[in-house]
Formats: C-alpha cells, sequence, structure tokens
C-alpha cells in the first residue's frame, strides 16, 4: 500500500538484536503523565521523536477538512507562514511528518541535540494553539488538492478503502474524492478548528525517542512542551466497530491496463501470545503465495501482506495486481490455497525460509534513529512492555513446525476472506460485486 495507508500496514515488531545492555530501552512517565521510551544514543547526530496521539473519534483520514489543516501544521497554522516554516526547519535543522489514520495521529519529528528544544516547542505551539487565518489557507487549499487528487487516482488505496467499508458497512471510510477538491476550497478557518482538538487534544500523547539525549533533559523539554497541551475531553466517547464477515466479494468496474485486488480477513491483537506466530504468518502466506501466483504461473506481479489495527479490531489483508483476465482466476486460487493451507498446513522448509526472511527484514530495515523510533512507537501505542516488543522476533525464531501449524489452522478463516477487485467487466460468476 502506498504510504498514506501506511498508518494499517506498519505494525509489525521485533528489535530483538538490542541486548539489554546495548542502547536499552528507557520506559518511564514524565511528572506531567507522558508515557515515554527512550533509546540513548550518544553517538547519533541527530534525535529522533515519534508521537502517537489517540483521535477523539474514529473518522476516514482522507475527510477534506482533515486533508487540508494537516497542510495546514505542516505550513506553520498561522503560528509561523509558510516561509518562516520552511525556514525554521532549514536554520534548526528539523524535519516532520504527519499521518493521520481512522484512529490515531502520528507526528515523527527528525532534528539536532541543540534543536531538540525549540523543535519541540514549536510544534506544542502549532497544535495547541494553531493561528488560523482564512488569508493563510491558500498556500495550504493548494498542497490540499494535490494530495487529494493523488489519492483519487491510487487504486491501492481506493480498494482498501472499500475492503473496510465492506467489512464495516455501518461505518463511513470512502471519501467522496470527485467533491473534494469543491469541499477544499469552501472551507474556512472556522470549520478546520475542530480538527485540533479532534487529532491531537483528546489525550496525552504517548513517545518514543531515539537519539543523543538524556532521560533529564528528555523529560524536561517534554513536560514544558507537549505535556503541557491543553486537553479537551471528547463529546462522546469513541464507538468500537462493528465487523461483518461474510465471505463477501465485490467488483468494482474500472476501465484499467491491469487489475488491483486486496482482501482481508480477522487478524490477531497485538496483545495476544500468538502475536509473534501471527507476524510470522505475514512471511509464511507471503512465501506460499508469491512462489504458487508468481514463480510457478506467472498470473500476479507481485503480492503483498500486512496487518491492520483500527482500537480493538484486528484485521490480516493482503493484495496483489495482475492482468485484468487473471484476477478471477488468482482470487479463486487464493481461496482455495486458504483452505488448503488450513486443512494441511506448511513445509518445515516453509517454515524455515519465513522465519529467516522475517529476521533478515526487521535487523535490516532498522538502520537511522527514525527507523527505531517507528519501529517501538506501535509497540509502545498498543500498551505492549518494552521486553515484549524487543523479543517477538526471538519467539518466532523458536516457533516449531507443529505449533505454526497449530496456529494457522485456528487463524486461517476462509468463510471470512473478503476480496474487492477493482478493473473491467470481465470476472466469472464467482465473482459478483457492484459497478
Amino acid at each position: 500500500m502506498k504510504n498514506a495507508l501506511h498508518f494499517c500496514f506498519c505494525f509489525y515488531l521485533g528489535l530483538s538484536f538490542l541486548k539489554a545492555d546495548i542502547l536499552p530501552i528507557q520506559s518511564f512517565k514524565t511528572p506531567l503523565g507522558l508515557e515515554t521510551w527512550l533509546v540513548e544514543d550518544h553517538t547519533s547526530p541527530v534525535v529522533s521523536l515519534v508521537f502517537n496521539f489517540d483521535k477523539a473519534k474514529l473518522g476516514s483520514p482522507f475527510k477534506p477538512s482533515t486533508t487540508l489543516f494537516n497542510r495546514i501544521i505542516l505550513d506553520g497554522a498561522g503560528v509561523l507562514s509558510p516561509l518562516e516554516m520552511d525556514r525554521f526547519t532549514k536554520g534548526t535543522p528539523a524535519m516532520a511528518t504527519l499521518q493521520t489514520t481512522i484512529a490515531k495521529t502520528t507526528l515523527t519529528l527528525k532534528t539536532t541535540k541543540n534543536g531538540l528544544a525549540s523543535t519541540l516547542k514549536l510544534w506544542s505551539q502549532l497544535i495547541s494553539n494553531p493561528r488560523l487565518q482564512n488569508a493563510n489557507l491558500a498556500h495550504g487549499k493548494a498542497q490540499a488538492l494535490s494530495a487529494i487528487s493523488h489519492s483519487n487516482e491510487d487504486l491501492e488505496l481506493s480498494a482498501f478503502l472499500n475492503l473496510l467499508q465492506t467489512i464495516f458497512p455501518k461505518s463511513s471510510f470512502k471519501p467522496d474524492f470527485e467533491k473534494a477538491p469543491e469541499i477544499i476550497n469552501s472551507l474556512t478557518a472556522s470549520d478546520l478548528e475542530k480538527e485540533t482538538t479532534d487529532q491531537f487534544l483528546s489525550s496525552r500523547p504517548k513517545v518514543v525517542v531515539v537519539g543523543d539525549v538524556s532521560k533529564r533533559e528528555l523529560t524536561e523539554i517534554l513536560d514544558a512542551t507537549f505535556g503541557a497541551l491543553p486537553l479537551q475531553s471528547p463529546a462522546k466517547p469513541v464507538k468500537s466497530l462493528e465487523p461483518r464477515w461474510n465471505r463477501k466479494d465485490v467488483f468494482i468496474e474500472k476501465n484499467l491496463s491491469q487489475s488491483v485486488v486486496v482482501f482481508g480477513q480477522p487478524g490477531v491483537d497485538p496483545l495476544s501470545k500468538e502475536y509473534s506466530k501471527y507476524l510470522l504468518l505475514e512471511y509464511v502466506l507471503y512465501g506460499r503465495l508469491f512462489d504458487e501466483l508468481r514463480e510457478k504461473r506467472g498470473l500476479v506481479y507481485s503480492i503483498q501482506f500486512s496487518e491492520t489495527h483500527i482500537k480493538d479490531i484486528d484485521l490480516l489483508i493482503g493484495n496483489f495486481s495482475c492482468e485484468c483476465t487473471n484476477a478471477p482466476q488468482v482470487a479463486k486460487f487464493i481461496k482455495s490455497e486458504w483452505e488448503r493451507l488450513k486443512d494441511f498446513g506448511i513445509t518445515q522448509k516453509e517454515l524455515s525460509h519465513a522465519q529467516l526472511s522475517f529476521k533478515r527484514n526487521k535487523i535490516l530495515s532498522l538502520t537511522s534513529t527514525t527507523s527505531v523510533a517507528k519501529e517501538y512507537a506501535n509497540p509502545l501505542a498498543f500498551n505492549l512492555t518494552p521486553e515484549a516488543a524487543r523479543t517477538h522476533l526471538i519467539n518466532a525464531d523458536k516457533v516449531t513446525l507443529k505449533e505454526m501449524n497449530k496456529f494457522i489452522q485456528d487463524v486461517l478463516k476462509p468463510e471470512t476472506l473478503t476480496f474487492v477487485l477493482i478493473g473491467p467487466h470481465s470476472s466469472p460468476s464467482n465473482l459478483k460485486g457492484k459497478k
């Protein structure tokens, strides 16, 4: 999936190579109540921080008001002009990215030790007291219109949102991209004011920090900035989602050169004792289906598996692209392979290959303070302990074939497997849906 949906797909854990005596995680609460994980690395020239904010209510991150508000925040939110914000980031130096998902908002900052205090001070001001003015919206609207245009053209995103809408029919995740430009152009500063509360001020953020800073220094700076945010209680409690699993296939007709397909079934809670096996399962599924569909049959260009967690709902998601005429055949094959895996399991060779791939990807991807901070941010958001976050890789490496096949038998649910296919209308009778 594209970057816009990495909130759903990148909840992978397992920094097992960080032993207790090498860059240990310091887990603590600041005096003002900020849950913080700190990895002190005084050899690094930078400090990376990830702040996870629970949203006041569940909702699509692609709403026009949300898209515009996020652009305005990154432009300085009236506290600084876009030009002043650009000068600040280059002069400090500092980098910031903002990612809003269905259930949370994630702010990622990267700066130097000397720039840490000024960076956190500015961003706490942008969040707590944005000075939105109609005169300052023009640049943000241009950026938001560009973002909406890219989202509208993203077929994987469209398929994923339709999959969510199919699984959660009582919720609304699909934005109207066609009407979004008109709505964005009509938005005023007053329309955006509630976005601050919805995205940032309903609860204290959870923070992961990696780099050249001590616990004492960090605690003082955090409490003076993000710890002092003016929290506001949401008007209504966040409602739980109500999934409906009925092995439904949705076909969306679109004139394309290739079809895009996303499919899913229930996943596993990160707090489960079986979560290490679940992380390993993604590699098992990828290895089996890539070999069968790509290497042996040449039916797909690629296939991917990932996980999604939205509040108390967990999903296992897959996606692939292929020639339009092959899409129904591939979907049918995946359904049959789901049954086969559940009934007969995998081989020792498949398990060993999955364990090696899992280990390699986890270790080789952690090449900076930012990648380490992001890797730990989700375990903290899931209320895991630092020890649990570090040991998933070790636990997955110890899984036996018998244990893995028992887990596969319990977790794979062919009766819930739901598909969304986007492409020309060439599907046979086994793929029914809507245009």
